[in-house]
């Protein structure tokens, strides 16, 4: 698998990779909010690629204090290859570049499968934090588009 930057031209695949591996596509995810992603962090936004398809995904975000991690997916048919692991270490990378102290990602309680990919990378669980949201506008937030 080729790791590269993220273009737009790309925006279709990367959306249905999403739905494919049951990542929730919202009201985040549309065109002009990835586009807005892409530009803010350029180089954080990798996706795979094989024989010119799209197989993996990942967003990375920098805040300027701490790194985020949004949406990574690998093909259903590409799963337990190493893929994830690869998208994931060239990620690291970047952020380890940019001096990033601290990595962030936020995964759904019921996907028990994602928390083990992450432990086995070693990521931690953090009990010490609680997570809190909030919607300053109810007419632009979507869960799902």
């Amino acid at each position: 698998m080729k790791i590269e930057k993220f273009k737009m031209q790309y925006y279709d695949e990367i959306v249905e990779l999403w739905r494919r591996t049951g990542i929730g596509v919202g009201s985040s995810d549309t065109k002009d909010e990835v586009a807005a992603v892409l530009a803010r962090n350029p180089n954080l936004f990798l996706i795979g690629k094989e024989d010119g398809k799209v197989l993996a995904g990942v967003i990375g975000t920098f805040d300027g204090r701490r790194g985020y991690v949004h949406h990574l997916a690998v093909d259903p048919d590409y799963q337990k290859m190493g893929y994830g692991k690869m998208i994931m270490d060239e990620l690291i990378e970047l952020f380890r570049n940019l001096k990033v102290h601290k990595l962030h990602l936020f995964i759904e309680k019921t996907n028990r499968n994602v928390v083990e990919f992450y432990n086995k990378l070693g990521w931690e669980i953090r009990d010490d934090l609680v997570m809190m949201s909030y919607v300053p506008n109810k007419e632009l937030y979507k869960r799902n588009i």
